[in-house]
Parts: C-alpha cells; sequence; structure tokens
C-alpha cells in the first residue's frame, strides 16, 4: 500500500466504517436468519474464490445453484457451469465432495459447539480445499468469524508493508497461518480499528469496492 500509513487507515476507517457495519450485519444475519442452504453456497463460494476473482467465484455459485445442479450435477458438469474459474476442475470435485457432505445433514449444526478456532480446524481437516484461509472466509460471511485473518496474498503484502511481518512467506503452514493472524490482531488492537474491517479497508484500497 504505497504512501499509505496508520493515519491514512484511520482516515480509510471513517470513510468506511458505516458501509463496513452494514456488510458485516449482512453477515451476522446469514448465521442468525439465513435458510442451511445458503450456507452452503457460502462454502462452496470460498472453495472457489483461491486464485480467482471474488465476484466472478458468487457468480458461478448462483449460475451453479439456478442450473438445478448444484445436488445432481456431475463434477464434468459442475466444471462446465463453473468455467471460467481457475482449477475449475479440481474445485467442481471439491464442490460434489462437499454436498456430498452436507447436502443431506445439517452444515449449521455441524458449525456450533466448539470455539471458532477448533471449528476453522475442523473445516480444514474435513473439506479438501478449504484450507485456512478459505475456512476463514467463509466463517467470517456467515457472521460467527469475524475475529479470523483472511490471510491471502494481498493481505499480506499489506502487513509486510506496516511491518506487521518481516517477510511473505511462500506458504503457509497451518502453524505460520496462526501466527501471522495473532500479529495482525494485535497490530488491529494497537490502531483501534477491528481486524474484520482492516480486511476490508485493504481490499478497497486495492479494488476500490466492497465485496464478499
Amino acid at each position: 500500500m504505497e504512501n499509505c500509513n496508520i493515519h491514512t487507515l484511520h482516515q480509510l476507517h471513517c470513510q468506511l466504517e458505516f458501509q463496513i457495519a452494514l456488510r458485516i450485519n449482512s453477515f451476522k444475519i446469514v448465521w442468525e436468519d439465513t435458510h442451511e442452504e445458503y450456507l452452503l453456497l457460502e462454502l462452496l463460494f470460498c472453495l472457489l474464490t483461491p486464485q480467482s476473482n471474488a465476484q466472478l467465484c458468487w457468480e458461478k455459485v448462483l449460475e451453479l445453484f439456478n442450473s438445478g445442479k448444484l445436488y445432481s450435477g456431475t463434477v464434468d458438469e459442475i466444471s462446465s457451469i463453473i468455467h471460467p474459474v481457475r482449477f475449475k476442475n479440481n474445485k467442481a470435485k471439491y464442490i460434489k465432495e462437499a454436498v456430498n457432505l452436507f447436502g443431506d445433514s445439517s452444515l449449521k449444526k455441524f458449525l456450533q459447539g466448539n470455539d471458532i478456532y477448533t471449528i476453522r480446524d475442523t473445516l480444514v481437516k474435513t473439506i479438501n480445499g478449504l484450507g485456512y484461509k478459505e475456512s476463514s472466509h467463509f466463517l467470517r460471511n456467515i457472521g460467527i468469524g469475524l475475529e479470523l485473518a483472511i490471510l491471502d496474498r494481498h493481505i499480506l503484502r499489506c502487513l509486510k508493508d506496516f511491518h506487521v511481518i518481516d517477510t511473505i512467506p511462500n506458504a503457509l503452514t497451518p502453524q505460520r497461518y496462526k501466527d501471522i493472524e495473532r500479529s495482525m490482531q494485535d497490530f488491529c488492537k494497537s490502531v483501534n480499528i477491528p481486524i474484520s474491517h482492516l480486511d476490508f479497508i485493504f481490499w478497497y484500497v486495492k479494488k476500490g469496492s466492497l465485496f464478499k
């Protein structure tokens, strides 16, 4: 983030705080009031997002749902529908596996009963294609993981620019992910900006808009 400092972060936060609060409130409503099936769509969205445009990924999730192939589609049919999302064949397999896993059982019940960090660990171990970043993204988007960090390359670059981390790791082991997450949480406390807000601010600087 060139020419961006703590003062600029606070200015951006003041400018965007109302919009961010509305978005976060919409996430909380997902958990509290939304039909179970919508949770599954959010999960599939996060399976599609690695190295792909988020808005395109959400459009493809809705297209898959509206096609009637969400539950009955083959891997090849799903792959065709989610084109041109990157790595569509692997991601189609992950989608099929996730739908098979939760199509007839309660995803919401699966996500209850533990602290958010244990829930995230369980998601990573249970669902192919879902790493710590994608699991954190999913839990944030359904309103129960607002304290988690979504550590993609852009966020990592921003954290390096603000000297939260010294280098951008080539790969994130689970332990390294958690270490950087704690550093980001500490940074957010020091600048008095919630971590869920800071994520949106960093992405607003890059994209000029707020999305999922």
